[in-house]
This record gives structure tokens, C-alpha cells and sequence, in this order.
């Protein structure tokens, strides 16, 4: 198990307290599979639900902050932005190279802490600001 569900704070919108459970299971069930040492191709299947459930994760909460006119959405979505390249370069080398270290590593440095700070402090904001229109 990458994350366990208490590492990961509730925010003040039940909505995205959901999203970010159901990212915690699926990528805890990849990681789970890279250090299992699962094969590729079963690998890269739980890597595509992970990228599939970001990309769906971030598009909630964007569409969210433009419906409502949220105040930080530009630095939010960069940092989505950010995220998910970072992510779709991981899909090259894990479908071209095979690479399980690379994506092991990112997830344990750079994924597991970026996704706590994350939820703690931009998705907390937002989640705040809005609660007072969801």
C-alpha cells in the first residue's frame, strides 16, 4: 500500500472527498502491483485506470472552479497541468521501455507527497470556497 486512506485530509466538499478515495484505491492497487512484481501487461492496465482516474479527478474539480468562478483556478489548473505531464511522460517509458522502477519511484517521492500537499493545501482552499455554492 502506497497511501493509506488517513494520509489524505477531508475537505469541506464531500463530492471531492470521494474523488480523491477512489484515486487513493486505484493507485494503491497499482503500486500494489509493482511491488508484487505483476507483469507488464498487468501493470500498465492499472497504470491506464490511475492516468484515466486523474484525468477525470482533475477535469471534476476544474469544472467546479470555472462554473464557480474560483478565485485561484488558474494556479490550480497549472498545477493539474503539471501533474498530468509528469504522468503522461510515465505512460511513454512504462509502455516504450517497461521502466517499473522509474514509475515505482515517482509515485513513492514525488506522487505520494505531491498528493498530500495537494489535497492539504490548494484542494482544501477550494473545497472551502466551494462549499458555499455546491
Amino acid at each position: 500500500m502506497l497511501i493509506k486512506e488517513n494520509e489524505i485530509p477531508r475537505v469541506a466538499l464531500n463530492d471531492m472527498n470521494k474523488v480523491h478515495d477512489v484515486e487513493i484505491e486505484i493507485v494503491n492497487k497499482l503500486y500494489d502491483a509493482i511491488v508484487k512484481n505483476e507483469d507488464i501487461a498487468e501493470i500498465s492496465k492499472y497504470f491506464d485506470e490511475f492516468l484515466n482516474d486523474v484525468v477525470n479527478h482533475f477535469t471534476f474539480e476544474q469544472g467546479l472552479m470555472e462554473k464557480y468562478n474560483f478565485f485561484a483556478y488558474p494556479i490550480h489548473r497549472a498545477e493539474h497541468d503539471r501533474v498530468l505531464y509528469e504522468l503522461k511522460s510515465l505512460e511513454k517509458i512504462l509502455k516504450e521501455k517497461g521502466d517499473i522502477k522509474t514509475i515505482k519511484d515517482y509515485l513513492e517521492n514525488v506522487f505520494k507527497p505531491w498528493i498530500i500537499n495537494h489535497v492539504q493545501t490548494m484542494d482544501t482552499v477550494t473545497a472551502m470556497y466551494l462549499s458555499n455554492f455546491v
